[in-house]
């Protein structure tokens, strides 16, 4: 599957899909199958890492690696640590025209470049020579190849670092098509100087996965089984030791929400959004809970999710859900399910005001768990689950991205 060959007349994808986020993989099924559905002769060719086995995803020719000329690590490994990072930077410069000439060479012959969904356009966890270079990289590359570029229901900002800013810049100017998952994103855009006043605010792409909703089980009422999603939290760009607090602050505070959930006579489920680092979170919080309660601890379940096929599952067995991760939030909103928001930006407390739900959001970083529980215990004491302005919202939703897909997929079915 993977290759250097030239694949004419494809689409290519550019993403994070190979790195176990569960979010992003998604998206990934989402326009797949969209495209599938729309155009099923054409071809597809991610530029991303490959998703995992476990992601039980299919249907591409192939997959590029977003740098298409890799600097070793080993050619700086035995510099002094003062140095390494300048040498790195140099030989990535150095580099660059030939890491361009050859993204160029793969480019040629696309139908088109598309950068499907995903907090793509935000620095969140990368440096700005990793994923900002390259998306900038490619989509200037495409563009001068004559080869549209269209992004569809990004997220955007924040981003911290000046450099990656410019690369978001560049990336976003040479597009043909823009559309942004919610108005911050569409601002922050703006903020960057891209002129916007054709651009559309329309749904994250994951929202079109309609077959999990539609088997979804109603919802039980009083709820009796809660979701409760962790995520591997450390921190948007701390140091390693800030980082290692916030993530033990982050877990004192599920450990208190956990258990006094468990004490209400609650069935607790623990979800990931990632592969990686959200299954040390949910060792570690089980950890936590045993050795303050044994007896609780056995009761806790933390179904295996290896895919984001298993999030839905659990989503839809839960009657409420409280998650960290946008797309876990996303996913149970899409279910139906009524949803408490710990977030770490504001994609999440943006999704939740559309959905009616906004005085259920918290930030990851403060959140009393206490509160939480208060707002449980609440919510559980109303004659109905509060999801009025969600039941409305969904319909247009998926009728907003038929349109947008509609639309974009037109001229590769000719």
């Amino acid at each position: 599957m993977t290759g250097t060959r030239r694949s004419h007349g494809a689409v290519a994808l550019f993403g994070l899909f190979g790195g176990g986020n569960l979010g992003n993989e998604a998206t990934l099924g989402a326009v797949l199958g969209e495209i599938r559905r729309r155009a099923p002769g054409v071809r597809c060719v991610l530029v991303s890492d490959p998703p995992g086995g476990e992601s039980a995803l299919d249907g591409f020719d192939r997959c590029l690696p977003h740098d298409l000329l890799p600097v070793p690590r080993g050619w700086w490994a035995g510099l002094p640590s003062r140095l390494q990072s300048p040498v790195r930077i140099a030989l990535h410069w150095i580099t660059e025209p030939l890491r361009y000439w050859r993204t160029r060479q793969q480019v040629r012959g696309l139908r088109m470049l598309m950068v499907p969904g995903t907090g793509i356009a935000d620095d969140y966890g990368v440096e700005p020579l990793d994923v900002p270079h390259h998306l900038s990289r490619w989509c200037r590359a495409a563009q001068g190849a004559g080869v549209p570029v269209l992004f569809l229901s990004i997220g955007a900002g924040p981003v911290t670092h000046p450099w990656s800013r410019r690369f978001f810049r560049q990336a976003l100017a040479s597009a043909a098509y823009r559309s942004y998952r919610e108005r911050d994103s569409h601002a922050f855009a703006a903020e960057l100087g891209i002129d916007v006043r054709d651009d559309r605010v329309l749904p994250d792409l994951v929202f079109s996965l309609q077959s999990e909703s539609a088997s979804a089980p109603a919802l039980s009422w009083p709820p009796r089984v809660i979701v409760l999603g962790v995520m591997g939290y450390f921190g948007w760009h701390a140091t390693r030791e800030q980082g290692a607090e916030i993530y033990r602050a982050y877990l004192d505070k599920l450990q208190r929400l956990a258990t006094g959930l468990l004490r209400d006579g609650y069935e607790v489920r623990l979800i990931i959004g990632n592969r990686g680092g959200d299954r040390r979170a949910v060792r570690d919080l089980g950890e936590r809970i045993t050795a303050v309660s044994p007896a609780l601890a056995a009761r806790l379940l933390a179904p295996q999710i290896n895919s984001f096929h298993d999030v839905m599952t659990q989503a839809a067995a839960a009657d409420l859900v409280i998650a960290t991760r946008f797309h876990n939030v996303l996913k149970s909103l899409l279910l139906g399910r009524p949803v408490i928001s710990i977030g770490y930006a504001r994609k999440n407390d943006n999704l939740m005001a559309e959905m009616g739900l906004e005085e259920y959001c918290h930030a990851v970083e403060a959140f009393d768990p206490g509160r939480v529980l208060e707002q449980v215990r609440a919510m559980a004491s109303m004659p109905n689950p509060p999801i009025a302005r969600l039941t409305e919202q969904l319909p247009r939703y998926r009728r907003a991205l038929e349109g947008q897909f509609e639309q974009v997929l037109a001229a590769i079915r000719q």
